[in-house]
Formats: C-alpha cells, sequence, structure tokens
C-alpha cells in the first residue's frame, strides 16, 4: 500500500511539471510570434503577409499538437509518464532556447524552416506533458479523491493557458525576445527536472516483453486496450463533451479579447473579462473535485455546466452592464470547471494504468479539435452568414443547451455517473 506522503509528493510533482511546463511554453509563445514577425519582415516579406503568418503558424501548432496527443499518449502508456514528460519538456526547452540564436536569419525560407521546427517541437512538447500529467494525475489518485486530484492538476494547467500569454508580453517587454526565450527554455528544462524527482513510475505497467514476437504481440494488447477505452460509453460521452465545451469556450475567449476595442459601446473591456473567467475557472476547479468525490454523480455536474455556460453565453451581451458582464464572465468561467474536471474523472476512472495515457491523447486531441472548430464556425457565422456577436453567442448557446439536456437523462438515470 503505497503511503500518504509518497502520494502527496506525486501529485505535487505532476502538479508542478504541469505549471513549469505550460508556463514555459505560454510565455513564450508572445515573444514567439513577435520574434517570427520581426524576422520575416526583415527578410523581405510584406508585414500584412507576415502578420497573417503568424496565424496561420499558430493553428498548425494547435492542430499539430492535438493530432499528436493520441500516439504520444500511447508511447506513454508504453515507456511510461515520467520518461514521455521528461522528453516533452526538453524538446519544447531545447526548441525555444534555439530561437534566442536565430536573430540573424535574413532568408525567408529559412525563417519559416526554422520556425516550423521550433513549433513542431514545441507541439510535440505540449502533447506529450499534457497527456503524462492527465494521465498520472488518474494513475496516483484513488476512488476518493480522483476530482480533487484532476482539481489541482486541471487549476494549474488552466491557470498558465490563461494567464501565460499576458505575462510572456510583460516578461518580453522588461527584457526582450531574446532573454524571454532564455528564460522560458529554463523554465521548462526545470519541468523536466521536477517530472524527474517528483513524478516515480507507478508499477502497473504489462509484464516486460522480450524479442520481436513479443513486442509485437505488447503492442497490439495496447492498441486493442486503447480501442476499447475509446469505445467506453462514458469515455466516449467525455469526448464529446470536452469537444462541445471547447466550441463554447474558444468562441467567448476569441470575441472577448476583441470586445471594446474595435468601436463597440463596451462598459468593461472585453481582455479583462477573459482574465475574470479565468480566475473564476481556475478559483472553481479544486472546490469542484472535491464536491464530484463526495457527491460521485460525475455526468449530473456536466449536464449542469453546460446549462450554466448556455445561459452565460446567451446573455452576457443582452443589454450588457458592468454588473452583468462580470457575472456573467464568473458564470461561464465556472461552468467550463464543471465540464472539464468530471470528464477528465469519467475516463481517469474507466480506463487503466495500460491505456489511460492514450485514452488522455484523444481526449486533448478532441479538445484542440474543438478549438479549430469553434474558431471556424465562429467567423463563418459573422463573416459568411452576417451574425452580430450576440447571435453568434446565441448559436453557440443552443449547441450547449441541447447537449446539456441531452446529458440530463443520463444523469438521472445513472448510466454514466
Amino acid at each position: 500500500m503505497r503511503s500518504v506522503q509518497v502520494m502527496r509528493k506525486a501529485l505535487l510533482g505532476v502538479t508542478a511539471m504541469t505549471l513549469l511546463s505550460y508556463g514555459g511554453e505560454y510565455i513564450a509563445f508572445t515573444s514567439i510570434l513577435a520574434w517570427l514577425y520581426l524576422l520575416l519582415v526583415g527578410s523581405g516579406m510584406p508585414p500584412l503577409q507576415a502578420y497573417g503568418f503568424g496565424f496561420l503558424v499558430s493553428s498548425a501548432y494547435l492542430l499539430l499538437s492535438g493530432v499528436l496527443a493520441v500516439p504520444f499518449g500511447s508511447l506513454a502508456d508504453s515507456f511510461g509518464r515520467r520518461n514521455l514528460a521528461i522528453a516533452g519538456c526538453l524538446a519544447a526547452s531545447v526548441a525555444i532556447l534555439a530561437l534566442s540564436l536565430t536573430g540573424g536569419l535574413t532568408n525567408t525560407t529559412s525563417v519559416i524552416l526554422v520556425a516550423s521546427v521550433v513549433l513542431g517541437l514545441i507541439g510535440i512538447g505540449h502533447a506529450t506533458y499534457t497527456t503524462s500529467a492527465l494521465a498520472y494525475a488518474g494513475d496516483i489518485s484513488s476512488a476518493e479523491d480522483v476530482g480533487e486530484v484532476y482539481g489541482l492538476v486541471e487549476t494549474a494547467e488552466y491557470t498558465m493557458f490563461m494567464f501565460g500569454t499576458p505575462l510572456g508580453l510583460v516578461v518580453a517587454q522588461i527584457y526582450g525576445n531574446q532573454w524571454t526565450f532564455i528564460i522560458t527554455g529554463v523554465i521548462l528544462a526545470l519541468g523536466a527536472l521536477t517530472a524527474f524527482v517528483g513524478m516515480p513510475e507507478q508499477a502497473h505497467r504489462l509484464p516486460a516483453q522480450t524479442g520481436a514476437a513479443r513486442v509485437s504481440q505488447a503492442k497490439r494488447i495496447r492498441i486493442s486496450l486503447l480501442r476499447a477505452a475509446v469505445a467506453d460509453h462514458g469515455v466516449l460521452l467525455s469526448l464529446l463533451s470536452i469537444l462541445v465545451v471547447s466550441l463554447g469556450f474558444t468562441v467567448f475567449r476569441i470575441y472577448m479579447t476583441q470586445y471594446g476595442s474595435a468601436g463597440q459601446p463596451a462598459v468593461f473591456a472585453g481582455p479583462l473579462l477573459v482574465s475574470v473567467m479565468a480566475a473564476a475557472s481556475t478559483g472553481s476547479a479544486v472546490p469542484i473535485g472535491w464536491f464530484l468525490d463526495k457527491t460521485r454523480r460525475r455526468t449530473l455536474f456536466m449536464a449542469i455546466g453546460f446549462l450554466a455556460e448556455a445561459m452565460a453565453l446567451g446573455l452576457i451581451f443582452l443589454g450588457p452592464t458592468l454588473i452583468s458582464l462580470l457575472l456573467w464572465s464568473v458564470v461561464f468561467g465556472v461552468a467550463i470547471m464543471m465540464v472539464r474536471v468530471p470528464q477528465a474523472v469519467i475516463i481517469a476512472e474507466r480506463t487503466i494504468f495500460e491505456n489511460r495515457a492514450g485514452a488522455m491523447g484523444a481526449n486533448h486531441g478532441v479538445e484542440h479539435v474543438g478549438y479549430g472548430l469553434g474558431a471556424f464556425l465562429g467567423g463563418l457565422l459573422v463573416v459568411s452568414f452576417r451574425f452580430t456577436v450576440l447571435q453568434t453567442f446565441w448559436f453557440f448557446a443552443l449547441v450547449t443547451l441541447g447537449f446539456g439536456i441531452v446529458l440530463l437523462p443520463l444523469a438521472r438515470r445513472g448510466e454514466i455517473k
């Protein structure tokens, strides 16, 4: 029986690794785009084209990290969570540190090639340490504390996901882009060190295999286990949930970032509302996890989260005032975590050690698909169908509301707790 002290150390280790890896990546992200823009303009590319290229690179990087999450999750099932987390942190660290040496590039093709390699390595790192952390959280938790464990890991991830980019802007303004790369590269290296020291592997692996035939057999076993996990009704429900919640989250974040900066009669700056939403999410993750552990009602909690999210999306721009904007931003932030935490818990509870990281990789990949799909649909509604911001939010509120209503009978019957 593992001691409480060992489990606390492991939980602290995976939380610290998550905080450092996400922190290093997202603090560097602002400077990476600024650096890329300056290099492209310096190489002769028109400024507007260089600016647009940054968006293309960003979308490719997000999609790459999502697509790679499944195969790298399977690697974590085979070779261990700690090993893959260390490799991911080091890959991203080396890539970001290498950027500080590229200031002399003057050829457009060279700049694009270097940017592709660097962001590719960062995407690999992101896919690796995210799936490793989520799987490891399930490995070290028990039936009594799985919600709290995932609440803590989600808090670390979400904190740097939301606040890392603006923090990177501050760091870059104080120290410049080049030193920002050095600082964040070191932060990611510290993430690797934290994983090495604080994430001891859990002894639940398949028996060691030797010889080509046995290695092939082990791979087939793991693939079949992953297929079985993804085919599970609870896991499928969780994957659909992260897809739908990511749609609304992306639209909220994109539109709120621009709200008040493009001539709208805003009473409160949109980027500040994004920060309010993020603070509400990070502050509610652990309490939500604690409540899940006490009630054991995962699906019901997700359904309520979707209904609350739909209400926030539908009402936030309906006669907005300072109080209403703040209120619905808080409601939206809490609602997001009411979905994210229980869906991760369901996957953890309905998988085993040998397929958990692969399933978490699929979860992360679907999440990124949701981000991309949300951004695409939002843009399509506005550009092609001439939707207003209010109408766009109502559209996503209806999608979210419909999914929440579908979940309610499942929650009442208790088929998927």
